[in-house]
């Protein structure tokens, strides 16, 4: 198994374990870590972005989630490489947990939002591919996505469909399909935008080089000349300042002139 699936599996897991064999630490977890939108906007608690994904009401909700993570998002980890996935799945969540604040006062749990934006990632890689929808009936993969779509949005609009939040799955949907439509883009601009940030440092270092350059050009070498022509007594107290620092901030170009005894200087 690929290592990002298993250890976010393994956190899940883990998470729904202390949830069944603690109650009460259940009930904590559920109450500062369930994605609550009217929290996360007047009282900032924003951190329930994040633990909300790990947190499942049941077996067959843990179960279901899994499974798909495990089934879909295998190959693309494969693809991908672990760190991307891991980011994609994060943002997913995450994507998917903004579009639920239109369910203001709502308490919400699972990964179902990430896992369907997986899902979604997956039938556009792989559109053909045949899936069993509820284990019974084999359909194209992009199908099942856009009967998973079309069932939250219409629950959503009828405001039905019990515990389950469908406008979070359909967030989870349309992150997965603006990833896809916009991740070569963004790519691109942020590769951009390090190109001129990576350029702009190396021309703040080209020219902090020239002007230490300039530096020693008019004020370190004037007082070599003049310990070449006079002698170490003849130098001010500035002088020696000036070359004492020098020694330190510009060691290898002294060393080059071979000129001052640096002994004087330690």
């Amino acid at each position: 198994m690929s290592p990002g699936i298993k250890w976010l599996i393994i956190a899940n897991t883990a998470v729904f374990v202390l949830q069944a064999l603690f109650p009460y630490l259940g009930y904590m977890l559920v109450r500062y870590g369930s994605l609550f939108p009217a929290q996360i906007v007047l009282s900032l608690q924003v951190w329930r972005l994040g633990p909300y994904m790990f947190l499942h009401g049941n077996m067959t909700h843990l179960l279901f989630n899994m499974l798909a993570l495990w089934m879909f998002g295998v190959e693309l980890e494969g693809m991908w490489g672990t760190r991307r996935f891991i980011q994609f799945y994060f943002l997913a969540g995450i994507g998917s947990a903004l579009f639920s604040f239109v369910m203001f006062t709502s308490n919400i749990i699972g990964a179902s939002g990430a896992v369907l934006a997986i899902l979604t990632v997956y039938a556009i890689y792989f559109p053909n591919r045949i899936v069993y929808l509820f284990f019974m009936f084999p359909v194209p993969v992009r199908v099942a996505v856009l009967l998973f779509g079309g069932i939250s949005v219409l629950f959503a609009i009828q405001g039905g469909g019990g515990n389950i939040a469908h406008i979070t799955h359909l967030g989870g949907i349309l992150v997965g399909f603006l990833y896809m439509k916009g991740y070569d883009k963004i790519n691109y601009l942020i590769e951009h935008f390090r190109d001129l940030a990576r350029q702009r440092a190396q021309r703040m270092r080209n020219e902090h080089s020239r002007q230490r350059d300039r530096h020693f050009e008019t004020v370190i070498d004037p007082i070599l000349k003049k310990i070449s022509q006079q002698g170490m007594d003849s130098l001010t107290q500035r002088e020696r300042s000036i070359l004492k620092n020098a020694s330190t901030v510009e060691k290898e170009k002294m060393k080059k002139r071979n000129i001052v005894p640096f002994d004087l200087f330690r």
